[in-house]
């Protein structure tokens, strides 16, 4: 049964509000943070690290009763990949962010993707300029190759047609939400590909619908057999490696893994129902996390009150891609 069935109509909008209220307070974060103007970086850092928690906790006080657990985790970079294509060659990232939801029933397991390029907005609009390299990667998708990023080179036509790729319209600089025109009152809206982009709806019911299985395209993550589900499985699995620094809001160089609170290895900033994976070594070897980040060192402190230690300030530029990685999972009600 599909995770809308198991909710009533009030449990369904209190998801959308749930994912208003993260992005809301991480948006904060980075603009109370930021020690000049917050950029389209910085909304993407602070959504995926500190808007998990936030974002993870309400849901959960929402799907945990229905028998469904819920894990959230996210890492952020910034540059990477880069992708190239045409004839002269042309070079842009391939996205600042990528959102996935696995969600495993009882039978089956179902995954989709989606990748959303930012873009700032003062009123809920933003011209392109002629011409612009990522609106036309975004709204046609020839093939391509990647040039950065530790991805395998040679040219992939991910036959993208507008289910697994978005424009997300950040709001420039801080307001409360009584003071937001914006729909929803978020300060993120969504739209697809166009040279004046305009925002169709919140970036809070784009994450609501992900995780209902209405919005991304689906991906097989356990198959190599098309250049989307591959791309998407390899994204996952280099991004793990890497470290992250963002110095506008802070934060120096760091490594994107961590000791988690949990009995899961995981990504750095993580939060996960208690009954997630429970005592079944089988399911939890198989989450997200487990699967592609499960092998890189966790970086810990030396026991002397020293930091953990960082990678090598190359794998800071050297690939992977801000990431969003929500999984749910059908257990005993």
């Amino acid at each position: 049964m599909s995770i809308s069935k198991k909710l009533t109509r009030t449990e369904l909008e209190s998801l959308y509000s749930a994912a208003n209220s993260a992005i809301w307070h991480s948006h904060q974060l980075a603009n109370a943070h930021a020690r000049r103007a917050a950029r389209e970086e910085d909304y993407v850092a602070t959504l995926v690290t500190n808007g998990v928690p936030l974002l993870a906790d309400r849901w959960i006080s929402v799907l945990e009763p229905k028998g469904i657990a819920l894990k959230i985790s996210g890492v952020f970079c910034h540059g990477h990949p880069q992708v190239a294509f045409g004839i002269p060659q042309r070079q842009v990232e391939l996205a600042d962010l990528l959102i996935i939801h696995q969600h495993s029933a009882k039978t089956r397991t179902t995954a989709r993707a989606l990748l959303v390029q930012a873009k700032m907005s003062t009123d809920a609009t933003h011209r392109l300029p002629t011409g612009d390299q990522q609106l036309y990667l975004f709204s046609t998708w020839p093939k391509f190759e990647f040039v950065t990023g530790g991805l395998a080179r040679g040219l992939r036509d991910l036959k993208e047609i507008g289910k697994g790729s978005r424009y997300a319209l950040v709001l420039a600089g801080q307001a409360y939400p009584e003071s937001i025109t914006w729909a929803d009152q978020c300060p993120w809206g969504a739209c697809h590909a166009d040279q004046l982009l305009s925002a169709e709806r919140s970036f809070s019911k784009v994450l609501g619908d992900i995780l209902l299985g209405k919005d991304g395209r689906i991906v097989q993550l356990n198959s190599r057999s098309d250049e989307w589900s591959r791309t998407i499985k390899e994204l996952l699995e280099v991004t793990g490696t890497k470290t992250y620094r963002r110095t506008n809001i802070g934060r120096g160089e760091t490594s994107r893994l961590s000791m988690s609170s949990s009995t899961n290895a995981g990504v750095m900033f993580l939060t996960e129902s208690s009954n997630f994976t429970g005592n079944d070594r089988t399911r939890a070897l198989k989450t997200v996390g487990n699967r592609f980040f499960g092998n890189v060192p966790l970086a810990q402190a030396d026991g002397n009150g020293n930091d953990p230690p960082t990678f090598e300030r190359e794998d800071n530029r050297g690939g992977g891609i801000s990431m969003l990685v929500i999984e749910t999972r059908e257990v005993e009600a």
